[in-house]
């Protein structure tokens, strides 16, 4: 058990010109990890609150298991809800802290005890049973806030951003166990993050949110690979995909991507998806991410190369890769490439494409090209 339905739910504050959630319309299926990401603002927060029934629905249904549940009170959804500040007490124990839940619900005392140190067997926080929350680190702290919500046995987890206020490191490392967790217990889990690398590497699936409204849901290979717009294909991804504005235009009966430094033709099997139409002869922009830009020491001879002249601004060491800065007049882009590579900062260089990476987007609406041929 565990499904939800949102049925077109809307969160709308008084005094405020647009919804704060716009038309949320998603079924998650039992034992699904499913991860909210987008900026700050986008709605993503105020969704779960909605789930957990912390925020009133202002219109729209909600579903759990099929049953309504707009106006269940939260006590009584069977969800439990980890939070960003941990919200432990200070005047309790750390078992006392994670039994406080089960105590409420009027749990046997012996049972009470069982769940308490197996969840903590679970979390490896036995040792920490008897202490009290100003003697843990940030990362002990977040295990009982975990261990806390895993006690009740719900039926599904809420997690509302748990691991930004730790250090890079401890996240990497609670991340990890949390997706152990989560595929150990087989509970649905709804995960609220702005951090697209946690979107990236823990979700099933991926809502992508922006200004209260659903830019597209998908696994995390499929969100990458074949962004819905010009948002989602700048949010995921880092560093984020390279935009260059053009136009499409037609040619001897080939299509080309051109502008007024470059003009590509286009792989067949994309000229053969737009081709039929005019529409397909506008203002788009072109993307492309970093490790899909192909570099040159200079430029290759032969005007149909594919390769512009550039200048490289600077370069990026992150060890297992570095990254090229380049410009080409008013246009920036950036490379992947390998960390011994030898471009230096006021070299000349040249850059290209692969072709058959490329992404082309709708200069004015934004949408993939590739979502609205389909």
């Amino acid at each position: 058990m565990g499904s939800i339905t949102f049925n077109h739910v809307f969160k709308r504050y008084k005094g405020e010109a647009r919804p704060a959630v716009d038309d949320f319309h998603l079924s998650i299926e039992e034992g699904e990890f499913l991860v909210l990401v987008g900026p700050s603002g986008c709605g993503k927060s105020t969704t779960l609150r909605m789930l957990a029934g912390l925020e009133e629905i202002s219109s729209g249904e909600l579903y759990m298991d099929g049953k309504f549940i707009n106006y269940v009170s939260p006590k009584d959804r069977d969800i439990a809800m980890v939070f960003q500040n941990y919200a432990l007490y200070p005047n309790l124990s750390v078992f006392e802290n994670i039994a406080l839940g089960l105590k409420l619900r009027k749990t046997a005392k012996h049972e009470i005890g069982l769940r308490v140190n197996r969840v903590a067997k679970i979390l490896e926080i036995s040792h920490l049973l008897e202490r009290k929350p100003s003697q843990l680190s940030g990362g002990q702290k977040q295990r009982v806030a975990l261990g806390r919500a895993i006690a009740r046995e719900p039926q599904v987890f809420l997690m509302d951003e748990p691991l930004s206020n730790l250090d890079a490191k401890l996240r990497a490392q609670t991340r990890a166990e949390l997706i152990k967790l989560q595929s150990d217990l087989k509970r649905t889990t709804v995960y609220v993050t702005h951090d697209q690398v946690e979107a990236m590497t823990m979700g099933t699936r991926i809502v992508v949110m922006k200004d209260g409204v659903i830019q597209q849901v998908a696994p995390p290979r499929k969100l990458y690979d074949e962004p819905a717009n010009l948002f989602v294909a700048g949010f995921i991804g880092s560093p984020q995909m390279n935009f260059i504005p053009g136009r499409i235009q037609r040619e001897d009966g080939t299509l080309y991507f051109a502008n007024r430094r470059m003009k590509l033709p286009l792989p067949v099997e994309m000229e053969r998806r737009l081709g039929g139409t005019d529409r397909s002869l506008r203002s788009v922009v072109l993307g492309v991410r970093p490790e899909h830009v192909r570099l040159s020491a200079a430029l290759p001879e032969g005007e149909d190369s594919g390769y512009t002249a550039a200048v490289v601004q600077m370069k990026e060491e992150t060890g297992a890769d570095s990254y090229v800065y380049l410009l080409a007049g008013d246009m920036r882009v950036i490379a992947r490439t390998d960390p011994e590579s030898a471009y230096q900062p006021e070299e000349q260089a040249a850059f290209g494409f692969q072709m058959d990476k490329i992404h082309l987007f709708d200069e004015s609406s934004g949408v993939s090209l590739r979502r609205e041929q389909a």
